[in-house]
């Protein structure tokens, strides 16, 4: 990040602050307040740019931008207290941002209130957090020092949650994915497992509010990479499965979010959406350059379970790559730990017990029994 960058975006958090402090003591609606919000807004949009959007990391209490500390300042200091009161580790605000959406973020910000689970009416903001930590089992105690071993992901996550706006955007406008970028996340991640292998139980990348899809993908790339590792599964063979991995739910940014996030029963129609995001992300995988072939499959066949019965419809005798069937297994287990607006998450041995229930319909019963002993290592490791 360059010196004029840096001034830029100092000064956005120089008229960000007092516009907050007077909102908080006044209203939005106040002359002082607009006036404040007004100047703070004119200053975001001489730091975005040329560029699609601005992010701000907050990890141990500084600001986080293209992996480097911003100086600790007042009005720094005071933005990073003012999100982690909120719960808010991880801001990015989009090119398109307007006036409006600012001001509305402020007042979330300020309110008395939680901040709400849905911000449709912030199109251009995005909010999430930063989660390093296992959910243990009753009993079990905190599980929640992991010193060096849990801080070293920390690159991995803001690489991630910026390569997921990257392929979401390059897949809403029907561009070509950043392949060299994905392939340099998964040797992240394959050096990363390698390094400590136990942590990547509690390495939850960035839940960001309305980009689960990609935020799940990542743990499935892990979970994958972590399965394939075990088998000894190794080189060219192992970084296909985790990009494999990492695309396999390309195809639901094909399903409208509406659809995706609905609490309540899904229609017909909608239902239909859904079955349709494999076929329609192995559609766009193959029309990306140097995607693997792996990819292209996997996207196809991670919902079509162990004894076809699942979607896309196949006949009986179709044989799905052992990859495909790795995949199921990480996507169930990851979609399960993870909070929905539909439902909340489950415990690791409630999770255990389902997964080996489903064993031999949905789920091949081989890998599902070595992923269960994975986990169970996993977790042990952490209690070490």
């Amino acid at each position: 990040m360059n010196s004029r960058k840096r001034e830029l975006i100092t000064s956005f958090l120089r008229t960000f602050i007092p516009a907050v402090t007077h909102a908080h003591q006044y209203t939005t609606s106040h002359q002082l307040t607009v006036a404040a919000i007004n100047n703070a807004y004119l200053r975001l949009i001489e730091a975005i740019g040329t560029d699609q959007s601005i992010a701000f990391m907050i990890i141990d209490d500084r600001i986080i931008m293209h992996d480097e500390p911003l100086e600790d300042t007042l009005f720094s200091n005071r933005f990073v207290r003012i999100f982690k009161n909120r719960g808010i580790q991880h801001i990015r605000i989009l090119q398109n941002i307007t006036e409006e959406e600012i001001t509305a973020l402020i007042e979330a910000l300020t309110s008395r209130s939680p901040l709400p689970e849905n911000l449709d009416y912030l199109p251009n903001v995005q909010l999430g957090t930063v989660s390093i930590g296992f959910k243990p089992r009753d009993g079990d105690g905190r599980l929640d020092t992991y010193g060096e071993s849990a801080s070293q992901f920390n690159t991995i996550q803001v690489n991630s949650f910026n390569l997921s706006s990257d392929i979401y955007h390059a897949v809403k406008h029907n561009e070509n994915l950043p392949l060299m970028e994905i392939k340099n996340l998964v040797t992240d991640l394959i050096a990363a497992i390698r390094h400590e292998s136990s942590v990547l139980l509690s390495f939850s990348p960035l839940r960001v509010l309305d980009e689960y899809t990609f935020t799940h993908s990542t743990n499935v790339s892990i979970l994958n990479l972590a399965q394939a590792m075990a088998l000894g599964i190794k080189g060219e063979e192992l970084h296909e499965i985790g990009v494999a991995a990492l695309l396999h739910d390309t195809g639901k940014l094909y399903v409208p979010e509406e659809v995706l996030n609905k609490p309540g029963k899904l229609t017909d129609t909608e239902w239909e959406s859904i079955r349709q995001h494999p076929q329609k992300g192995a559609e766009y995988l193959l029309e990306n350059p140097g995607i693997p072939p792996l990819a292209v499959v996997v996207a196809y066949e991670h919902h079509m379970q162990y004894d076809n019965s699942g979607y896309p419809q196949v006949s009986k005798d179709w044989r799905q790559n052992i990859c495909s069937q790795m995949t199921a297994i990480s996507d169930f287990f990851d979609a399960m730990r993870t909070k929905r607006i539909y439902r909340d998450d489950l415990e690791t041995n409630i999770i255990a017990d389902q997964m080996a229930k489903m064993s031999g319909t949905a789920l091949n019963p081989i890998l599902t029994r070595n992923f269960l002993v994975l986990i169970e290592q996993m977790i042990r490791g952490l209690r070490l």
